[in-house]
């Protein structure tokens, strides 16, 4: 439900929630290439070049050189940054919104138990890489 929200939000901007999502890590890491934000968000690599195409096609990425020639990393241009910026506002406004009828101390210890359960995820995941 929550996704739906906020591909109501994105709409007038021609984005939706899986291009947000690439927009978000692109902007969060200062770059990255399509391995490293499949492996982020745990999703195909044909899923993140699709979604790397209809951003590209929207004037919001740019692909410049790294060190690895097969491979391109991915920032957002001045007008994906633009871009950014509007959206955040609005997913920010319509979050704010959702938790404003839960008192401070209440979300705080979700937010601690929400990070406590991603660092048992990510030890786990860690302990699983070294095994292999």
């Amino acid at each position: 439900m929550m996704s739906d929200e906020v591909n109501t939000l994105l709409l007038p901007y021609q984005l939706n929630y899986s291009l947000w999502q690439v927009m978000f890590v692109i902007r969060e890491k200062g770059g990255c290439t399509s391995i490293e934000m499949a492996e982020y968000l745990n999703v195909s690599k044909p899923s993140i070049a699709k979604r790397v195409h209809a951003l590209t096609a929207l004037n919001v990425l740019i692909h410049v050189e790294t060190e690895d020639k097969r491979q391109k990393k991915l920032i957002l241009s001045p007008q994906g940054e633009d871009l950014f910026k509007q959206c955040s506002v609005e997913i920010d406004h319509f979050e704010k919104a959702l938790i404003s009828q839960f008192l401070p101390n209440d979300i705080q210890q979700s937010v601690s138990i929400f990070n406590r359960i991603i660092q048992t995820l990510e030890c786990a995941k860690l302990g699983e890489d070294h095994a292999k």
